[in-house]
């Protein structure tokens, strides 16, 4: 039987045991000075804030942390100790409307240098702080360590520990319908009889731009258009075939398939012009932080029975504050014409 030794002179080495913190501090990043920011109070746009946590063993030297101790860690209101509450809410993921930057990729542990100057840096606990309610707020921390419950408020060991940050969230602006531009332009190299319109829908009040990222319709997923009104044998001026697409944000283009080249006795028999052949396009949708729909029409119809569907579509336009807009795209058959209302 061997017994395997780790050590200098055949003596077993001594693992450090943890004694008790070195510190917790409470900060937006570990290389950020700031002790308050602003969000807007939508549940959406998120700050991030960090605990930085550092560990001490029984001869005073600084070491890591176990992960449970880590992952112990809440973010708490520093007046009264408990957890986030009252629309305020932190995550361990970070969303799509955030005051900071995305991570890259390949990005690593963040590391305070300026904190201490020892060998070991603290560990890093992230969370992505969010809030529906407007309001401010003075954020810490609290952990469980050796079964004793530590808080950032100094409330706990002789109050040694004392950090926080603060967060105030206000109410999102709410927009007059003139702060938002529609406007539609023609594709132009369509077949004889078919028109391509796109409709664009930005956000400009005072003639500043808030880009809009995305939009919500109940009932329909993520990451998909919305066919949401069209028909077919419309018999309308000029128009027998239409088709109205949301398209989803920052998706390139758009397939969308016409009825096409129709004989042109058709016209003298049925007035609804119908033809067994049809034409496929490719429509550019992408446009920097507006919205885009396509209406897609043609004096032809399918071979399709008749039919109609779509009058008015309510929606939320989301802009890059992860704010949302209510409004509505009435669709006039008639006219042949998307107009934007209130929702």
């Amino acid at each position: 039987m061997s017994e395997n030794i780790d050590g200098t002179n055949g003596q077993p080495s001594s693992v450090p045991i943890l004694e008790g913190l070195g510190s917790i501090k409470v900060k937006f990043d570990a290389s950020d000075s700031a002790r308050s920011k602003l969000l807007f109070a939508n549940g959406r746009m998120q700050v991030k804030v960090q605990v930085l946590v550092s560990g001490i063993d029984t001869n005073g030297d600084a070491m890591y942390v176990p992960a449970d101790v880590m992952e112990s860690i809440e973010l708490i209101h520093y007046s009264t100790g408990k957890a986030l509450r009252d629309g305020w809410v932190a995550s361990a993921v970070q969303g799509r409307y955030t005051i900071e930057s995305p991570p890259a990729p390949t990005g690593g542990e963040v590391h305070d240098d300026d904190l201490e100057n020892d060998s070991v840096h603290p560990q890093v606990r992230t969370f992505w702080v969010s809030s529906s309610s407007a309001g401010t707020t003075q954020i810490g921390a609290r952990l469980l360590l050796n079964g004793e419950r530590i808080l950032s408020n100094g409330a706990t060991l002789f109050s040694v520990h004392d950090s926080s940050v603060t967060i105030e969230a206000t109410t999102p602006a709410a927009y007059s319908l003139e702060a938002f531009r529609w406007y539609q332009t023609r594709r132009g190299d369509e077949s004889p009889g078919n028109r391509i319109w796109n409709y664009r829908l930005g956000l400009y009040p005072q003639g500043q731009q808030i880009k809009l990222v995305d939009w919500i319709v109940a009932g329909v997923n993520q990451g998909v258009d919305h066919d949401f009104a069209g028909g077919n044998r419309l018999n309308e001026y000029k128009t027998n075939y239409m088709k109205v697409i949301l398209v989803r944000a920052g998706g390139p283009s758009v397939g969308v398939s016409l009825p096409d080249r129709g004989e042109p006795f058709v016209f003298t028999f049925t007035a609804d012009a119908q033809t067994w052949n049809s034409q496929y396009y490719t429509v550019t949708t992408q446009s920097d932080g507006e919205l885009t729909v396509v209406q897609a029409l043609s004096e032809y119809s399918t071979e399709a029975k008749k039919f109609k569907y779509g009058n008015k579509l309510h929606f939320l336009a989301i802009d890059q504050h992860g704010t949302e807009h209510k409004l509505a795209i009435r669709v006039d058959f008639h006219e042949r014409n998307l107009y934007l209302e209130r929702g």
